[in-house]
Formats: C-alpha cells, sequence, structure tokens
C-alpha cells in the first residue's frame, strides 16, 4: 500500500522479475492492470530489466482476463446456460452495441414508455443508463432481479414516485437485455462478468491455469473481482497485490471493501518513503481529505513535512474572467522557464470554452484537452461514406438529402464549398429522387470540366456496384478507389468504421445494415483512438477522474472553477446509483445525507490523488458568480484553504 506515484506499479514488476529469477514459468503468472496502456507500460519495463526475457505474457486487464475465459471454458458455460448458442463463442458487446441492443430490447416492451414517459430523459439516454445499471450490477455480481429492487429501496420516499417506478422497473430491463444477449451469444461487458463468476470460477480446471497472481491498483477492483482474489486464496501458490491510498474511483470500483481484504488476508507492506511528489503535497492532500470527509482515515503516518507546497487562489468575479487570472498566471509561469507539460489544468467537468481559451491565448504552449472521443457521425468523411453506402444500394430505399450529397462531393472530390453546391444542386433530382449525370450542370465552367469528369466516374461506380460481402468490404474498396489522396486521420476513421461494422455483423448476424447505418448515425459509436497521444509532452486539461487514470503528474496544478458544486455530484443519476449497486451498499435509503457521506469520500480520495501527482504547487481558481450570474455555493475553494493553513502553521 502506499500513495499515488509511490513506486506501487514498480512494485508490482519486482514481484514478477522475482517469481522470474526463482523459476516461475511465465504461463503461469497472471499480471491484471487497470488498462491497455498500463498494460503496455509494464511489458515495457520488464523488457528493460532484461531484453533476453521470452513469454507467453499473460498481462492483461480483468475484463479481457474474463473474456478469455469465457471463450475458452464456452462448452462448459454452455452446459449451464441453455439458452446460450452452441456453435459460438462469446461476442463482447461495447457500449454502443449494448445500446443498440438495449433499444431493440426497449421497443419490444409495451411498458416501456409508459414507464419511462416524463423523466426528462431522451430515449438515447434511457438506453445508455439502463446498459450502465446492467454494466455495474453485473461487475458486482448482482442478478437482473436485484438492480431494481435495490434501486427501489434506496431512493428516498419524499421524492418522484414515478422515478420510484421507474427505478423498480430497471429489472425488468436488465433481465430482458441480458436474455436477448444470452441468446445471440453476444454479451455485454456486465453479462459477461456475472457469468465468469458464476460458471466459470467453480471451474477446477480454470484454476489449473496459473500459479500465481498479481494485481496493480487494486482499489479499483469490482465485486466479482474481489471474488476471483478471495477463491484464488484456496487454488493459488501467491497473490500480491498493490493498492493505492487515496484511488478507487472509477465506476465499479469498492475501495474500502478492496483494503479490508487486503488487511485481513494479507501481509501489508507500506512504502512510505518512495513517491514521486512532493512530502508537503502529500500532507496536503491528507489534509484535505480529512477537511473534505472528517471520516477519511488513512493507515500510513503522514509523510516528513519537507518544503511546504503554494497554494495560491486566483480569483474572477466570472468564471470568464477567473479563466483570464489562470492563463495570465500560466503565461508567468512559461516566461520562468517552466514547460508547458509541467503544468496541468483540472476541471470539474469538461468545458469546450475552456480548453480553446488557453488554445488561443497561449500559442506557444501545447495544450492538450483530454476529452471523451467525439461521435464517429461527427468526422465528414464518416458521413460521406455513410451517404455513399445508402446511393449504392437502392435496395435501402434511402436518398440522400442536398447537404449529405454536398459533403460527399466535396469530401470524394474534394471540391471547395462554392463548386461543391452548384453540382450538388444541379446534380441531386429530389422530387424524381435521382441523381443526375454531369449534362444537368448549368454552369460547368464553373464547376470546372476535370471535375466534372471526375464526378460522372463517382456517379457510374455508384450505379454500377453490386452488393459485395459486406458493408465494411464496401467502405473499404470504396475508399480505395475514390480517396487515393486521403491523410493518416482518413485512414484511421476508416478502420474505426470498418471495425464498427465488422463488430456489429458479429454480434448481430440477422440485422440488415440499414441498422448499423442508423446506429452510426445516431451518435452512439464513439472514434476511440487507437493511439492515444504522448500525455506528457502537453499542457493536460482534464478532469480529475480523466487524469488519475491516465496516470498524470506535474509540477504545478491548477484546479479551475473550484467554487463550482459539481466538483462533487450526486451519486443518483436518473436510472441508477452506481454506489447502490455494488457489495458497499449497506441497504436502507440512499437519502441526502447517505449521498453526502459518499460524496465526501470519493472526492476526497480524489484530491489526495491529485495531490500526490503536483510536485511543486496549487492554484486554486475560483468566481464569484456562475455563468448564469447566480452565486457560487461550493464551499471546496474553503475547505482546502483551511487545509494548506493547518500545514503550515504545525
Amino acid at each position: 500500500m502506499g500513495w499515488a506515484r509511490s513506486g506501487l506499479t514498480q512494485a508490482c514488476v519486482d514481484r514478477y522479475w522475482h517469481l522470474l529469477q526463482a523459476g516461475a514459468n511465465p504461463a503461469r503468472i497472471l499480471f491484471l492492470v487497470r488498462s491497455r496502456r498500463q498494460g503496455a507500460e509494464v511489458l515495457r519495463r520488464l523488457q528493460a530489466l532484461s531484453s533476453g526475457l521470452v513469454g507467453p505474457w499473460r498481462i492483461e486487464t480483468f475484463l479481457q482476463r474474463v473474456g478469455r475465459a469465457l471463450a475458452e471454458y464456452w462448452p462448459q458455460v454452455c452446459a449451464r446456460v441453455p439458452q446460450l448458442p452452441r456453435s459460438f463463442e462469446p461476442v463482447p458487446l461495447a457500449k454502443d452495441l449494448t445500446q443498440f441492443l438495449c433499444g431493440r430490447v426497449c421497443a419490444l416492451c409495451p411498458r416501456h414508455g409508459e414507464v419511462f414517459a416524463n423523466l426528462g430523459l431522451d430515449e438515447f439516454q434511457i438506453w445508455d443508463q439502463i446498459s450502465s445499471a446492467a454494466y455495474i450490477a453485473g461487475a458486482s455480481g448482482l442478478t437482473a432481479e436485484a438492480v431494481g429492487s435495490r434501486l427501489a429501496a434506496a431512493w428516498p420516499e419524499d421524492r418522484d414516485p414515478a422515478r420510484a417506478e421507474a427505478l423498480g422497473a430497471l429489472s425488468c430491463c436488465v433481465e430482458q437485455l441480458w436474455q436477448a444477449g444470452l441468446q445471440l451469444g453476444s454479451l455485454d461487458f456486465g453479462l459477461q462478468l456475472r457469468l465468469f463468476q458464476e460458471h466459470i470460477l467453480p471451474l477446477a480446471e480454470f484454476w489449473q491455469e496459473w500459479d500465481h497472481l498479481i494485481v496493480d491498483q487494486a482499489e479499483d477492483s469490482c465485486g466479482v473481482a474481489l471474488e476471483f482474489y478471495r477463491q484464488g486464496q484456496a487454488h493459488l501458490q501467491s497473490q500480491f497485490f498493490s493498492y493505492t491510498l487515496g484511488g478507487g474511483i472509477s465506476l465499479t470500483a469498492i475501495p474500502e471493501t478492496v483494503a479490508c481484504f487486503l488487511l485481513e488476508n494479507t501481509q501489508v507492506r507500506f512504502t512510505e518513503g518512495s513517491y514521486c511528489g512532493s512530502a508537503g503535497l502529500v500532507r496536503l492532500g491528507l489534509q484535505i481529505a480529512r477537511a473534505v470527509a472528517p471520516q477519511f482515515s488513512s493507515p500510513l503516518p503522514e509523510p516528513a513535512l519537507g518544503k511546504l507546497p503554494r497554494v495560491e487562489v486566483l480569483e474572477g468575479e466570472t468564471p470568464f474572467a477567473a479563466l483570464e487570472a489562470m492563463v495570465a498566471q500560466i503565461r508567468q509561469l512559461l516566461d520562468a522557464g517552466i514547460p508547458a507539460f509541467r503544468l496541468a489544468v483540472l476541471l470539474p467537468c469538461m468545458d469546450a470554452g475552456v480548453s480553446l481559451s488557453l488554445q488561443e491565448q497561449l500559442p506557444e504552449a501545447p495544450i492538450l484537452p483530454i476529452a471523451p472521443f467525439p461521435a464517429l457521425i461527427r468526422y465528414p468523411l464518416v458521413r460521406a461514406l455513410l451517404t455513399a453506402a445508402e446511393v449504392a444500394h437502392p435496395q435501402w430505399g434511402a436518398f440522400p438529402t442536398l447537404p449529405a450529397w454536398r459533403l460527399l462531393l466535396s469530401s470524394v472530390l474534394d471540391l471547395d464549398p462554392i463548386r461543391a453546391a452548384l453540382l450538388a444542386e444541379d446534380t441531386l433530382d429530389p422530387v424524381g429522387r435521382s441523381l443526375r449525370p454531369r449534362t444537368a450542370v448549368r454552369q460547368p465552367e464553373r464547376v470546372g470540366f476535370a471535375n466534372l469528369e471526375r464526378y460522372q466516374r463517382l456517379l457510374d461506380w455508384l450505379r454500377s456496384y453490386r452488393p459485395g460481402p459486406s458493408l465494411a468490404a464496401f467502405f473499404q474498396r470504396f475508399f480505395a478507389e475514390h480517396l487515393t489522396t486521403a491523410s493518416p486521420q482518413d485512414q484511421e476513421l476508416l478502420q474505426l468504421l470498418t471495425d464498427a461494422a465488422q463488430r456489429f455483423r458479429r454480434a448481430f448476424p440477422t440485422e440488415e445494415d440499414p441498422a448499423f447505418l442508423a446506429m452510426i448515425r445516431s451518435g452512439q459509436s464513439p472514434s476511440n483512438s487507437r493511439f492515444e497521444p504522448d500525455y506528457s509532452r502537453y499542457l493536460v486539461v482534464a478532469t480529475p477522474a480523466a487524469y488519475i487514470q491516465r496516470g498524470l503528474e506535474a509540477d504545478y496544478q491548477f484546479w479551475f472553477d473550484i467554487t463550482n458544486p459539481r466538483w462533487s455530484r450526486s451519486l443518483w443519476r436518473g436510472l441508477y446509483n452506481s454506489r447502490v449497486l455494488t457489495p458497499e451498499w449497506e441497504g436502507g435509503v440512499f437519502d441526502t445525507a447517505q449521498d453526502r457521506e459518499a460524496r465526501q469520500q470519493i472526492l476526497a480520495r480524489t484530491l489526495l490523488n491529485l495531490c500526490c501527482r503536483a510536485r511543486q504547487g496549487l492554484w486554486l481558481v475560483r468566481s464569484t458568480f456562475n455563468g448564469r450570474g447566480e452565486e457560487n455555493t461550493g464551499t471546496l475553494d474553503l475547505l482546502v484553504l483551511k487545509a494548506a493553513k493547518a500545514i503550515a502553521c504545525a
């Protein structure tokens, strides 16, 4: 156990190396990490220890291990679950595919519209929240029946009764979602975790695969993972865990329960003096955690004081004025020779306006906002490819709108907006629902004769196209024949789109291609990049969760809009409460007092973790009024200043 950035991952790597030195077979050592990014870092460190190390490596996330186990023991699982198709291995459903399946299931329910009406949620948001509740419940090992009963029991009686009814109905929604997944052999992550706990963990042959378990960042473990560790005590030769004090802020994490398990069942060793950050900032983080959540405790003694951290306040009457003050302070640091990548700006929620203002006002600094990846449909190239697919498949009955046709011509023929508009208006016949040849263009000299030749070749190709083996093959062929000067980003977008089409076809073999296009157009599918940038080269703008999950650190942090109440949001969402669906819920009504206590614990851990990821100082950026002109009511800045004053006077 130790603070963030205190060498815990390295301790796990050292343990792995020690096992290899003792003669252990690497194929019989399972090394669980939190993310694929972290897995790549672990492998890099192992290879740095010795270039002669040879796998097979078993360095993977818990979800990867679960998916692999289901595929390996599919016949045994099928014998226990009769709904599963015998001829398939499990197809994992990412969030967009889970939401698609949820939408299909909800459409078949006669009470769906009645139960979820007047909750202020769009259909897409309802699917998203049902699938989120299903994931958390599955990760906690809950049955579908327990989802609605837990949420209904926890909902305060004096609140909206219609919402209480909707919460109770979630059992039916989750059950129908999971039953549909079982029949398809296409499983969302929550259902995978449930099947793993119920049907893989009892298998004796499963435990014969390895002898040793190493778990980095065990504080982010879910309920099913904890059950895996518990059973591992009876089956494995050794288990080694690292636990970050102040960690465990993921949606399914149960950090307090995991800590109790480790303290009761393992030999605990503390990494007291090996933290990479400032001893003063670690101490400040502890003081802040206790100020935010008086019940917060840590088994580690406070580190020696060392250099006092620099804690200052930047203030403006409005968030815009506070932003101006922050920009001025960042510019001073840059002028003093502090590299931009040694600075970080943390926000309660991502704000494009803040990121753009920083980039515009500090053009000399490389700034990178860590925001959720935009939906695939946000990219013009993707919209153009979808339109091309619809035109090439007239049997679908789709016909492009004028903006869609103009975008396709602009993207494929590389036309400027004026020429693309002229060509689109003359070649699209909305009444006859047909496309005209180049001879229909009234001002060919303005469009350009070479462009008209290219347009006619494109039109002839679309008219003569015959359906191929798959939609993914269409995208690849069209791209190769009509976008020969594509950029690397275009190549990546093509790969993301074809991967999405292939995943959709594997998951839903009976669905028609127009259903896939409708899913992409709805904005459900994100453009997750396969190649994340090197964050260490940038001034990062991020939420605390995104910053911590990527393991980042800096010399100076700016906590922006610290008076904004969104630094600590209620755990109740429209249709679920993440804490109620985990083993850490003790029953009873999850009222305002319980919600406040849970939020305080999460915020305390988060701020301690942030302090451990700073080296020199901290700026609190506050505003008196919010963007609506209302007085800010958050008191977090006062608690932080109180904690800073306490360690300064100690």
